[in-house]
């Protein structure tokens, strides 16, 4: 079977899991099925570090755009020549075209694939999807509503420029498509335009790719108290509630604990936290550590007393509860998005409200002091970390690969 992959992202560019994760899924894929990938060249440098041949053939073509006023204006001509990429993929005829994350790349693409009767799924980790072919930066100028005299001149453009051959693209045509989600949290707030039917639905929670390395970290923890927080450094992460808490924790509790960052920064969120810090207080009490190999990640976790996720935003599953269950490392999370579906509040995390800082705080002070209890959530979370090993998640993605082939060709329908 011959299988087109889409994202926007294709490592080793990665900026999270999710591409990670679509790499691994490759790979599985492609032992039995010619694979290729055709994803956009944003990170991606062509040099090499050795002469071996790429395991599967990937094509960096697709446009990259700003979700800003300036990918707004890209995105009309992008859309061409992103649209001629899409039908030039087609001519490889793929029996099946999968879709990981269709995020800040022209869903011109995306509706030509849509269109063209290749059979169409997805597999859904994030938000993006909700709005699929109606929130992007030119389709959504094809579809009515109310406008002022400057944005009706330029949706009257985008219209005009549909015209062209290599688009003539109807946004809200209907289509049949089959969803892995992964995480019911996901399935609830991704949910896609009603033109869309969605005749084969899963949810199938993701594994981490470096599940073993988190596993093997030998627990080590520092002589004081030390706090990690492990993703990027970006508001919707929250690392500003995990500093509150810090101050909180220092002087309410009297626990002199430390918190250690590990993952990329943002912008200049990375420099504002800084900031944040000094204004609180622990300043010195902050090791930012950058980004890190999962080795390196593994390595602070088997240090640490805690592990903080204090997303703000609704977090699609919460990958890194996983992988600090697996590394042994007690875990105090936001309740948020499926957080709660990977570790259990009480039962294998201590979860706290969006944004409560004091609550977070608390949950601190209690997995530092009771040490019996705390013991016991975490046996019970690296015995649910084992249900999210990568082997039966491939296993589960290439079942749902020939099964969306057969429900998209008719011979099945229904959930699951």
């Amino acid at each position: 079977m011959r299988i087109l992959v889409v994202s926007n992202i294709y490592p080793p560019p990665a900026l999270g899991g999710y591409e990670v994760g679509c790499q691994a899924v490759v790979g599985r894929l492609r032992l039995h099925n010619d694979v290729r990938v055709l994803t956009s060249g944003r990170g991606h440098s062509s040099a090499r570090s050795d002469d071996a041949p790429p395991p599967v053939e990937v094509q960096r073509e697709l446009t990259w755009l700003t979700p800003d006023a300036r990918g707004a204006l890209r995105a009309p001509l992008a859309s061409v020549r992103d649209a001629a990429l899409a039908r030039r993929a087609l001519t490889w005829e793929p029996d099946l075209i999968y879709v990981w994350n269709g995020a800040s790349i022209p869903h011109a693409v995306l509706r030509i694939f849509a269109d063209s009767g290749v059979p169409l799924a997805f597999r859904v980790e994030e938000h993006w999807f909700a709005n699929i072919f109606i929130g992007d930066q030119f389709i959504r100028e094809l579809l009515p509503g109310a406008r002022g005299p400057g944005r009706g001149a330029w949706a009257y453009c985008c219209r005009l420029l549909n015209l062209l051959p290599v688009l003539r693209l109807d946004p809200a045509a209907p289509l049949r498509v089959a969803v892995s989600w992964n995480s019911q949290a996901t399935r609830r707030l991704a949910r896609p335009p009603e033109f869309i039917e969605v005749v084969l639905d899963r949810v199938r929670h993701p594994a981490p790719p470096y599940g073993d390395v988190y596993a093997a970290a030998q627990r080590d923890p520092d002589p004081e108290p030390l706090i990690a927080f492990l993703g990027r450094v970006s508001p919707y992460k929250g690392i500003s509630v995990a500093i509150e808490a810090l101050a909180l924790l220092r002087v309410e509790y009297g626990i002199p604990a430390k918190l250690i960052v590990v993952g990329p920064e943002d912008g200049d969120h990375g420099t504002q936290m800084r900031e944040l810090a000094e204004r609180m207080g622990v300043a010195a009490a902050v090791d930012w550590h950058g980004p890190a190999t999962p080795e390196r990640a593994a390595a602070v976790l088997a240090r640490a007393h805690a592990l903080i996720i204090p997303s703000t935003w609704e977090e699609p599953f919460g990958l890194v509860t996983v992988e600090g269950a697996l590394a042994r490392v007690p875990l105090v999370a936001s309740d948020v998005g499926g957080i709660g579906e990977a570790m259990q509040s009480e039962q294998h995390a201590l979860l706290f409200a969006r944004g409560d800082a004091p609550a977070a705080a608390a949950a601190l002070a209690r997995t530092l002091r009771d040490t019996e209890q705390t013991a016991a959530r975490v046996g019970r979370a690296y015995e649910r970390a084992q249900e999210f090993r990568l082997e039966p998640y491939l296993d589960e993605q290439e079942r749902f690969v020939l099964d969306a082939l057969q429900a998209l060709r008719g011979a099945v329908k229904g959930s699951v």
